[in-house]
Protein backbone atom coordinates (compact mmCIF):
# COMPACT_ATOMS: atom_id res chain seq x y z
CA UNK A 1 0.00 0.00 0.00
CA UNK A 2 1.31 3.39 -0.86
CA UNK A 3 0.88 6.70 -2.58
CA UNK A 4 2.76 7.42 -5.77
CA UNK A 5 2.43 10.71 -7.65
CA UNK A 6 3.87 11.79 -10.98
CA UNK A 7 3.53 15.26 -12.52
CA UNK A 8 4.87 16.91 -15.65
CA UNK A 9 5.92 20.57 -15.61
CA UNK A 10 7.73 23.26 -17.59
CA UNK A 11 10.75 25.21 -16.38
CA UNK A 12 10.05 28.18 -18.69
CA UNK A 13 6.80 29.88 -19.84
CA UNK A 14 5.42 29.75 -23.37
CA UNK A 15 6.59 29.86 -26.15
CA UNK A 16 9.68 28.03 -24.86
CA UNK A 17 9.99 24.47 -26.17
CA UNK A 18 10.07 21.66 -25.35
CA UNK A 19 7.08 21.68 -23.02
CA UNK A 20 6.97 19.93 -20.63
CA UNK A 21 10.68 19.61 -19.87
CA UNK A 22 10.61 18.30 -16.28
CA UNK A 23 9.04 15.42 -14.38
CA UNK A 24 8.43 15.03 -10.64
CA UNK A 25 7.81 11.69 -8.95
CA UNK A 26 6.89 11.39 -5.28
CA UNK A 27 6.16 8.49 -2.90
CA UNK A 28 5.71 7.67 0.75
CA UNK A 29 7.71 4.85 2.41
CA UNK A 30 4.90 2.83 4.02
CA UNK A 31 4.79 -0.92 3.39
CA UNK A 32 1.88 -3.00 4.69
CA UNK A 33 0.91 -6.65 4.69
CA UNK A 34 -2.01 -8.44 6.32
CA UNK A 35 0.03 -8.92 9.50
CA UNK A 36 2.73 -6.27 9.59
CA UNK A 37 4.00 -2.95 8.25
CA UNK A 38 7.25 -1.03 7.86
CA UNK A 39 8.00 2.68 7.41
CA UNK A 40 11.08 1.89 5.30
CA UNK A 41 9.72 0.50 2.04
CA UNK A 42 11.30 2.58 -0.71
CA UNK A 43 9.30 2.65 -3.95
CA UNK A 44 11.18 5.21 -6.01
CA UNK A 45 13.61 4.15 -8.75
CA UNK A 46 16.10 6.64 -10.16
CA UNK A 47 18.16 5.40 -13.11
CA UNK A 48 20.20 8.43 -14.14
CA UNK A 49 22.06 6.73 -17.00
CA UNK A 50 18.83 6.03 -18.86
CA UNK A 51 17.03 9.15 -17.57
CA UNK A 52 14.42 6.82 -16.14
CA UNK A 53 12.36 7.59 -13.03
CA UNK A 54 9.78 5.18 -11.62
CA UNK A 55 7.47 5.01 -8.62
CA UNK A 56 5.55 1.81 -7.88
CA UNK A 57 2.64 0.48 -5.82
CA UNK A 58 0.99 -2.87 -5.17
CA UNK A 59 3.44 -5.78 -5.46
CA UNK A 60 6.45 -3.50 -5.34
CA UNK A 61 8.84 -6.47 -5.30
CA UNK A 62 8.03 -6.95 -9.00
CA UNK A 63 8.94 -3.38 -9.97
CA UNK A 64 12.70 -4.00 -10.11
CA UNK A 65 12.09 -6.79 -12.63
CA UNK A 66 10.13 -4.53 -14.96
CA UNK A 67 12.53 -1.59 -14.50
CA UNK A 68 15.55 -3.73 -15.43
CA UNK A 69 13.75 -5.05 -18.53
CA UNK A 70 12.75 -1.53 -19.53
CA UNK A 71 16.32 -0.31 -19.06
CA UNK A 72 17.65 -2.96 -21.43
CA UNK A 73 15.10 -2.13 -24.10
CA UNK A 74 15.67 1.61 -23.72
CA UNK A 75 19.43 1.21 -24.15
CA UNK A 76 18.86 -0.44 -27.55
CA UNK A 77 16.54 2.23 -28.96
CA UNK A 78 17.89 3.87 -32.14
CA UNK A 79 15.86 6.98 -31.31
CA UNK A 80 14.18 8.12 -28.12
CA UNK A 81 10.74 9.18 -29.33
CA UNK A 82 7.38 8.77 -27.60
CA UNK A 83 6.46 5.94 -29.98
CA UNK A 84 9.68 4.03 -29.43
CA UNK A 85 9.63 4.54 -25.66
CA UNK A 86 5.96 3.54 -25.44
CA UNK A 87 6.69 0.38 -27.45
CA UNK A 88 9.68 -0.48 -25.27
CA UNK A 89 7.67 -0.10 -22.08
CA UNK A 90 4.80 -2.15 -23.53
CA UNK A 91 7.23 -4.91 -24.53
CA UNK A 92 8.81 -4.95 -21.08
CA UNK A 93 5.44 -5.07 -19.31
CA UNK A 94 4.07 -7.74 -21.69
CA UNK A 95 7.18 -9.95 -21.42
CA UNK A 96 7.14 -9.65 -17.63
CA UNK A 97 3.43 -10.49 -17.48
CA UNK A 98 3.89 -13.53 -19.75
CA UNK A 99 6.75 -14.95 -17.71
CA UNK A 100 4.86 -14.64 -14.42
CA UNK A 101 1.70 -16.04 -15.99
CA UNK A 102 3.70 -19.00 -17.30
CA UNK A 103 4.88 -20.01 -13.82
CA UNK A 104 2.22 -18.50 -11.52
CA UNK A 105 -0.79 -19.77 -13.49
CA UNK A 106 0.02 -22.19 -16.32
CA UNK A 107 2.52 -24.37 -14.43
CA UNK A 108 0.48 -24.21 -11.22
CA UNK A 109 -3.01 -24.88 -12.61
CA UNK A 110 -2.95 -26.22 -16.16
CA UNK A 111 0.22 -28.19 -16.85
CA UNK A 112 1.64 -31.49 -15.66
CA UNK A 113 4.95 -30.80 -17.42
CA UNK A 114 6.51 -27.65 -18.97
CA UNK A 115 4.63 -26.67 -22.13
CA UNK A 116 2.09 -29.49 -21.88
CA UNK A 117 -1.48 -28.20 -21.51
CA UNK A 118 -4.53 -30.39 -21.96
CA UNK A 119 -6.81 -29.48 -24.86
CA UNK A 120 -9.72 -29.27 -22.45
CA UNK A 121 -7.89 -26.53 -20.52
CA UNK A 122 -7.32 -24.15 -23.46
CA UNK A 123 -10.50 -22.09 -23.04
CA UNK A 124 -9.89 -21.73 -19.32
CA UNK A 125 -6.26 -20.83 -20.00
CA UNK A 126 -7.28 -18.00 -22.35
CA UNK A 127 -9.81 -16.75 -19.80
CA UNK A 128 -7.14 -16.76 -17.08
CA UNK A 129 -4.69 -14.88 -19.32
CA UNK A 130 -7.21 -12.18 -20.18
CA UNK A 131 -7.94 -11.53 -16.51
CA UNK A 132 -4.40 -12.03 -15.18
CA UNK A 133 -3.10 -9.04 -13.22
CA UNK A 134 0.34 -9.31 -11.55
CA UNK A 135 -0.83 -6.68 -9.05
CA UNK A 136 1.76 -4.02 -9.88
CA UNK A 137 1.19 -0.33 -10.63
CA UNK A 138 3.88 2.03 -11.85
CA UNK A 139 4.33 5.63 -12.91
CA UNK A 140 7.23 6.06 -15.32
CA UNK A 141 8.88 9.37 -16.20
CA UNK A 142 11.55 9.80 -18.87
CA UNK A 143 12.65 12.06 -21.78
CA UNK A 144 12.78 11.87 -25.56
CA UNK A 145 15.67 13.09 -27.75
CA UNK A 146 14.26 16.64 -27.81
CA UNK A 147 14.40 16.74 -23.96
CA UNK A 148 10.60 16.67 -23.70
CA UNK A 149 9.38 15.00 -20.52
CA UNK A 150 7.11 11.95 -20.87
CA UNK A 151 4.88 10.32 -18.26
CA UNK A 152 3.26 6.87 -18.34
CA UNK A 153 0.91 4.93 -16.09
CA UNK A 154 1.48 1.17 -16.01
CA UNK A 155 -1.47 -0.93 -14.86
CA UNK A 156 -5.12 -1.57 -15.59
CA UNK A 157 -7.53 1.34 -15.92
CA UNK A 158 -11.28 0.90 -15.68
CA UNK A 159 -12.84 0.44 -19.12
CA UNK A 160 -9.57 1.34 -20.89
CA UNK A 161 -7.71 -1.39 -22.82
CA UNK A 162 -3.98 -1.94 -22.51
CA UNK A 163 -1.40 -1.84 -19.73
CA UNK A 164 0.67 1.23 -20.62
CA UNK A 165 -1.06 4.62 -20.77
CA UNK A 166 0.38 8.00 -21.72
CA UNK A 167 -0.34 10.74 -19.15
CA UNK A 168 0.78 13.77 -21.17
CA UNK A 169 -2.47 15.62 -20.58
CA UNK A 170 -3.24 17.18 -18.22
CA UNK A 171 0.10 15.84 -17.05
CA UNK A 172 -0.22 13.88 -13.80
CA UNK A 173 -0.94 10.38 -12.51
CA UNK A 174 -1.48 8.80 -9.08
CA UNK A 175 -1.28 5.21 -7.81
CA UNK A 176 -1.76 3.31 -4.55
CA UNK A 177 -4.25 3.32 -1.73
CA UNK A 178 -4.12 7.11 -1.41
CA UNK A 179 -4.55 7.77 -5.14
CA UNK A 180 -8.18 8.91 -4.92
CA UNK A 181 -7.40 11.61 -2.35
CA UNK A 182 -4.28 12.73 -4.22
CA UNK A 183 -6.01 12.81 -7.59
CA UNK A 184 -8.83 14.91 -6.15
CA UNK A 185 -6.36 17.47 -4.82
CA UNK A 186 -4.36 17.75 -8.05
CA UNK A 187 -7.60 18.37 -9.92
CA UNK A 188 -8.61 20.96 -7.33
CA UNK A 189 -5.28 22.77 -7.86
CA UNK A 190 -5.72 22.57 -11.66
CA UNK A 191 -2.32 20.92 -11.96
CA UNK A 192 -1.19 20.75 -15.58
CA UNK A 193 2.02 20.38 -17.57
CA UNK A 194 2.52 24.13 -18.10
CA UNK A 195 3.11 24.96 -14.42
CA UNK A 196 6.69 25.43 -13.25
CA UNK A 197 8.59 22.79 -11.22
CA UNK A 198 8.40 24.69 -7.92
CA UNK A 199 4.62 25.12 -8.02
CA UNK A 200 4.12 21.59 -9.37
CA UNK A 201 6.28 20.04 -6.65
CA UNK A 202 4.30 21.90 -4.00
CA UNK A 203 0.98 20.77 -5.50
CA UNK A 204 2.25 17.17 -5.47
CA UNK A 205 3.30 17.64 -1.85
CA UNK A 206 -0.17 18.88 -0.92
CA UNK A 207 -1.68 15.89 -2.73
CA UNK A 208 0.64 13.56 -0.84
CA UNK A 209 -0.47 15.13 2.47
CA UNK A 210 -4.10 14.56 1.48
CA UNK A 211 -3.25 10.95 0.60
CA UNK A 212 -1.67 10.52 4.04
CA UNK A 213 -5.19 10.47 5.48
CA UNK A 214 -5.37 6.86 4.23
CA UNK A 215 -4.24 4.45 7.00
CA UNK A 216 -1.82 2.66 4.66
CA UNK A 217 0.14 5.81 3.73
CA UNK A 218 2.73 7.34 6.06
CA UNK A 219 4.12 10.85 6.35
CA UNK A 220 7.64 10.03 5.13
CA UNK A 221 8.44 11.39 1.70
CA UNK A 222 10.84 10.77 -1.16
CA UNK A 223 10.80 12.67 -4.44
CA UNK A 224 12.83 13.20 -7.58
CA UNK A 225 12.74 16.25 -9.84
CA UNK A 226 14.16 15.24 -13.20
CA UNK A 227 15.33 17.22 -16.22
CA UNK A 228 16.90 15.82 -19.38
CA UNK A 229 20.40 16.76 -18.20
CA UNK A 230 20.15 16.44 -14.41
CA UNK A 231 17.96 15.30 -11.54
CA UNK A 232 17.54 15.99 -7.83
CA UNK A 233 16.63 13.26 -5.33
CA UNK A 234 15.21 14.49 -2.02
CA UNK A 235 14.64 12.29 1.04
CA UNK A 236 14.02 12.89 4.73
CA UNK A 237 17.79 12.52 5.25
CA UNK A 238 18.75 14.64 2.22
CA UNK A 239 16.05 17.31 2.31
CA UNK A 240 17.72 19.97 0.14
CA UNK A 241 20.11 20.11 -2.83
CA UNK A 242 21.92 22.98 -4.52
CA UNK A 243 20.12 23.94 -7.73
CA UNK A 244 16.92 22.06 -6.85
CA UNK A 245 13.79 24.23 -7.41
CA UNK A 246 12.44 23.39 -3.96
CA UNK A 247 13.40 21.65 -0.70
CA UNK A 248 11.55 19.54 1.86
CA UNK A 249 11.60 22.26 4.55
CA UNK A 250 10.26 24.80 2.02
CA UNK A 251 7.31 22.59 1.11
CA UNK A 252 6.43 22.04 4.76
CA UNK A 253 6.64 25.77 5.40
CA UNK A 254 4.56 26.57 2.32
CA UNK A 255 1.87 24.14 3.47
CA UNK A 256 1.32 26.24 6.59
CA UNK A 257 0.63 29.24 4.35
CA UNK A 258 -1.18 27.72 1.37
CA UNK A 259 -2.49 24.40 2.64
CA UNK A 260 -6.01 23.61 3.86
CA UNK A 261 -6.73 25.57 7.02
CA UNK A 262 -8.66 24.47 10.08
CA UNK A 263 -12.13 25.94 10.60
CA UNK A 264 -12.47 25.25 14.33
CA UNK A 265 -13.05 28.94 15.07
CA UNK A 266 -16.27 28.75 13.06
CA UNK A 267 -17.70 26.00 15.26
CA UNK A 268 -19.40 25.99 18.65
CA UNK A 269 -17.59 27.92 21.35
CA UNK A 270 -16.13 25.43 23.78
CA UNK A 271 -16.49 26.14 27.52
CA UNK A 272 -13.30 26.95 29.37
CA UNK A 273 -12.01 24.00 31.35
CA UNK A 274 -10.09 26.23 33.72
CA UNK A 275 -13.03 28.29 35.00
CA UNK A 276 -15.57 27.41 37.78
CA UNK A 277 -19.29 27.32 37.49
CA UNK A 278 -21.20 30.37 38.74
CA UNK A 279 -22.02 29.95 42.41
CA UNK A 280 -20.63 26.44 42.34
CA UNK A 281 -17.55 24.69 43.55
Amino acid sequence: MTIGIGVLCSSKPRPFVPRPDAVILMADTMGSTETDSTPELHKLYVEGKENLFVVCAGRVELASEVVSMFQRKMSNLPERSHGNIWNALNEAVHDHRMEHFRWDVVAARHSFSPGAVLQSQHDKLIEDWQSYDPGLQMIVGTFDDSSMALLYYVGQLYDVPGWVHSCEFPGFATIGSGATNANFWLNFRHQQLGLNPRQSAYHAYEAKVMASKAPTVNRNLELVIGFADRHYLLTEENAAMDGCPISMPEMKSMFKKYGPQETNELGHIKPSVSGTRKGGK
